[in-house]
């Protein structure tokens, strides 16, 4: 990324994967499906940082994770 973006740190990565981790639960969802998620829910949010200076990680994170699971 250049510019203004910014990468995500190893930590950050870290973080941010685990939250999204127990966020995916309340889907009850297992394996493939949930890995799936937790994916598509990361590579929104990393592909979109300026998100996190609007609003806190953990309301973008569940906002973004409850659009792509409603959506398909």
């Amino acid at each position: 990324m250049h510019g203004s973006r910014k990468n995500l740190s190893t930590s950050d990565t870290r973080i941010l994967r685990t939250l999204l981790g127990r966020y995916a639960a309340r889907y009850h969802l297992t394996g493939p499906e949930k890995d799936d998620l937790i994916e598509r829910t990361f590579q929104a949010l990393a592909s979109n940082p300026e998100i996190f200076l609007e609003i806190p990680v953990e309301k973008a994170a569940a906002e973004t994770m409850h659009r792509l699971f409603s959506g398909g």
